[in-house]
């Protein structure tokens, strides 16, 4: 099979980084990566373009002198095409563009330029030109301080600085993996000759509320362990966007252990959304439960050991006993208004993991003592 050789310049940059995963991961393409050395000399820039299928165009000047950024864009994109042009090529550009394209400052109207520039060519070459529109890019691996609220809120807050909102604005958000996949399919419906393509955001959210989030991540992780809701692809992303902020030491959580002369409890997960896994270690012959429920919703799975769990319904008689075993998992679950317990029935300690639907709440455990039998 015969690959697509693919390049991307800027490859370093916080967007080329996962592009390369995402394209090397594509076992169709060969990718070459066009490093910042490259630009200051032309021949070695043609060279490494030549016999390109498609480009992606992802290297820019973002920060830095009023100048430096307007002219630096532009240059960019003349010398992309100059390469193009040097070896005869007509690969398919994709360039990486900013809703804020035109807008007056100096990066929007750099940005403006450079695609007019690839714009001019397409049409005199007939060589496809897409370009990706993006709104403000978050994710793992972004520069704080730089072009990212999302990285400088998340790299204050982990290091234990307030963060301050200046402007108050409504600022649309995309997340880095989305927009990756989409320059990943854009290879495949290459334009004719030019085509403009407007990715949409995740969420549009003011800065402030964007902070309020990012803050309820940072209370939920270092002071209550606890997983906030994650129930949408934003708060999923954005989540995980802070998570790669926290230095790896303080990814070691460690459980409360509450023991007594039955064994020891560790409460291992919870989630805002409702819901905590535990486990617990037994001793042989020792019962833990003989108590019922009237909303919470219950799941045993022996992970070592020998036990037998029972149920029975309140004010009836017939217990229900189950044999379960360490060697063969097996979840059970706990019906409301049934009164229950857990027997360690062999002669090594039991290892149990449970699930339950509602974090642990001393003030209304809804826990009732009843024997089994």
């Amino acid at each position: 099979m015969t690959q697509r050789v693919i390049a991307i310049t800027g490859p370093n940059g916080f967007i080329a980084k996962s592009l390369r995963a995402r394209l090397q991961a594509d076992t169709t393409l060969d990718v070459r990566l066009v490093p910042r050395v490259a630009w200051d000399d032309e021949r070695r820039l043609a060279e490494r373009l030549d016999g390109c299928d498609a480009i992606f165009h992802i290297a820019g000047v973002n920060r830095g002198e009023d100048h430096a950024v307007r002219d630096g864009n532009e240059a960019m994109a003349k010398k992309l095409v100059a390469a193009c042009d040097q070896n005869g090529s007509r690969p398919h550009i994709i360039f990486s563009s900013t809703t804020q394209r035109g807008n007056g400052t100096p990066y929007g109207d750099a940005k403006l330029a450079a695609e007019r520039t690839l714009s001019d060519w397409s049409k005199r070459t007939d060589a496809p030109l897409s370009i990706a529109v993006l709104p403000n890019v978050y994710g793992a691996g972004c520069r704080p301080f730089y072009n990212s609220v999302v990285a400088t809120f998340c790299h204050q807050l982990v290091n234990g600085e307030k963060p301050q909102v200046h402007q108050d604005r409504e600022v649309e958000f995309i997340w880095v993996g989305d927009v990756v996949e989409q320059l990943h399919a854009m290879l495949s419906d290459p334009p004719c000759p030019t085509e403009t393509l407007r990715l949409e955001g995740a969420a549009t959210l003011r800065v402030a509320e964007l902070l309020s989030k990012l803050q309820g991540y940072r209370q939920s992780f270092f002071q209550r362990h606890i997983v906030p809701d994650l129930s949408t692809h934003l708060e999923a992303t954005l989540y995980s966007t802070f998570l790669s902020y926290v230095d790896l030491e303080d990814h070691r959580h460690t459980p409360e252990v509450k023991a007594d002369d039955r064994g020891e409890l560790y409460e291992i997960i919870k989630l805002a959304t409702g819901g905590q896994v535990f486990f617990s270690t037994t001793k042989p012959g020792v019962i833990r439960g003989n108590h019922f429920h009237t909303r919470k919703v219950e799941w045993f799975c022996v992970l070592k050991g020998e036990a037998v769990i029972r149920l029975r319904p309140l004010h009836g008689d017939s217990v229900k006993q189950f044999r379960v075993s360490g060697d063969q998992p097996q979840f059970i679950s706990i019906p409301v208004l049934h009164t229950h317990h857990i027997e360690n029935v062999g002669d090594d300690e039991l290892l149990t993991m449970f699930w339950c639907n509602e974090v642990f709440d001393q003030s209304d455990p809804d826990t009732y003592f009843e024997r089994v039998a």
